[in-house]
């Protein structure tokens, strides 16, 4: 797969792999709000919640590519707090953006991925396996991702398109070093016990990512202990979990409300925005 496509290419996970992929020969077409940049590859700039704008920039770049054989469907938000006092359109965006925006995304690659019968990528997260207080949104977006991922993998099987799904954990990029700054991320992550709470270098998610793609994997996990967590989903979702995780909810709360103190009320509501991903 000599030719792919990366969105959310400005910054975080997708301008790292736009990086690596470029420096291991393959020619790249980058599609994010801003403009994105790598040596030699074709930039478009659009917004995953134009449909007809983001169909008409993958079309463009796949023609100067002359077809696409992989795409990375990356481009997300990470807006967080207690669902019942975030702003409401924060929230909203989240799904607008992570999961309509990936939706989009996927219905205008499909037709170049089918002609070449490439492999389709979806980042996914973390958050579709683990909900965590705090990121009822955004987990509810990327757990759509993932049920998207897995229901068109059967559908394009006949195609000879595969589709793989990321799942990292907290990585080190623009809008994860954000949230650690947020008081309410706090209050949530002093409850959560190792390995969960801690932030992991981008460079391994790559290393691993780029691994995925040349093998067409049906998962790409980072870190590792993801996959024990997906194998043990059943258990993670049991009452005794969520007993455990209960005592989030004051913390985050009031962490909330000491964000609200430091920032003012309507930036802590609307929450961190930066696009980049994870």
């Amino acid at each position: 797969m000599d030719r792919g496509l990366i969105t959310g290419a400005a910054s975080g996970i997708g301008a790292a792999l736009a990086e690596r992929l470029t420096a291991d020969g393959m020619r790249l077409a980058l599609l994010d709000r801003v403009p994105a940049q790598a040596p030699g590859a074709v930039v478009r700039v659009a917004d995953v919640r134009d449909a007809a704008a983001v169909t008409a920039a993958v079309d463009e770049m796949a023609a100067e590519l002359g077809g696409l054989d992989v795409a990375f469907v990356n481009a997300g938000i990470g807006n967080m707090g207690p669902a019942h006092l975030m702003d409401a359109q924060a929230a909203e965006d989240n799904l607008e953006i992570n999961l309509l925006g990936a939706w989009r995304t996927t219905r205008a690659v499909l037709p170049h991925l089918i002609a070449s019968r490439g492999h389709l990528l979806l980042n996914a997260s973390l958050s579709a396996v683990i909900p965590a207080p705090g990121l009822a949104a955004y987990s509810a977006s990327k757990a759509g991702v993932e049920a998207l991922g897995r229901a068109i993998r059967p559908e394009l099987a006949h195609r000879g398109v595969t589709v793989g799904l990321t799942y990292y954990g907290f990585l080190a990029t623009p809008l994860v070093n954000e949230v650690l700054g947020n008081d309410a991320y706090k209050a949530v992550r002093a409850g959560v016990p190792w390995p969960f709470s801690k932030t992991y270098p981008v460079e391994p998610a790559i290393e691993a990512t780029v691994r995925g793609i040349d093998r067409r994997s049906r998962v790409v996990a980072y870190p590792g202990w993801i996959r024990a967590a997906m194998a043990a989903r059943g258990i993670l979702d049991s009452r005794l979990v969520e007993a455990t995780l209960r005592s989030s909810g004051p913390r985050l709360e009031e962490g909330y409300r000491r964000e609200a103190e430091r920032v003012g009320v309507e930036a802590a509501a609307r929450g961190p925005r930066e696009r980049a991903r994870i």
